[in-house]
């Protein structure tokens, strides 16, 4: 019996970071909208001021933004340009388009990680504070750092299991009516159950007969 691939998407480590992740979010979400809500309600039902709101409201907001992005690429759902993959039927073509895309995103993520490794260390040499609550600043700017490193993660985990996955099995990606594979990957992967362009096309012919 073929001994199963780890999957770590089924680890209670991959469960708590998805579940850290998401209340990061909702508590950054609903904190930073009770700070604005309570600072109009203030300012223009009982003639205050809500000292530091801008700082809170930083503070909350770097967070949010940040999972979010994190989340994003957990659900691997960021906007992305599909032009090619709407034209291109042939699956072994669009799959490697993508790994290659993946590839892309990393060397890019990882660029941008490097400068926020940077720039994390030397807010925390610095230790800057802010200007009414004194709140040091690597609270809020730290958000950058963590939600680099949690992209990083993701990016590279998605890539290196859709990477195994197109070089043991040919594919990786669900097909979409039309897509086909040739016949060279056919000979190569004969467990695919995915027709080669011949056979679509005869059966695009059948079904408008």
């Amino acid at each position: 019996m073929a001994k199963e691939p780890f999957d770590l998407t089924k680890t209670r480590f991959w469960t708590i970071l998805h579940q850290l992740i998401k209340w990061l979010m909702i508590i950054a979400s609903v904190c930073s909208t009770g700070c604005m809500v309570y600072a109009v309600i203030k300012r223009y039902c009982f003639k205050g001021n809500f000292y530091g709101s801008d700082e809170i409201i930083m503070l909350f907001a770097f967070w949010l933004y940040f999972m979010g992005a994190s989340y994003g690429s957990f659900e691997n759902s960021h906007i992305k340009a599909d032009l090619l993959n709407v034209y291109i039927k042939n699956m072994r073509v669009k799959d490697g388009i993508t790994v290659f895309a993946q590839l892309c995103t990393v060397v890019v993520n990882t660029i941008v990680l490097a400068w926020a490794t940077r720039f994390f260390v030397s807010e925390i040499s610095k230790w800057g504070l802010s200007t009414s609550l004194k709140i040091p600043l690597i609270v809020p700017k730290s958000a950058i750092f963590f939600g680099f490193v949690l992209m990083e993660f993701y990016h590279v985990y998605y890539l290196q299991r859709d990477l195994r996955c197109f070089l043991r099995r040919g594919v990786f990606s669900e097909p979409r009516p039309g897509d086909y594979i040739s016949q060279k990957t056919k000979t190569r992967y004969p467990a695919l159950d995915i027709p080669t362009r011949e056979e679509a096309g005869r059966g695009q012919k059948g079904e408008r007969a």
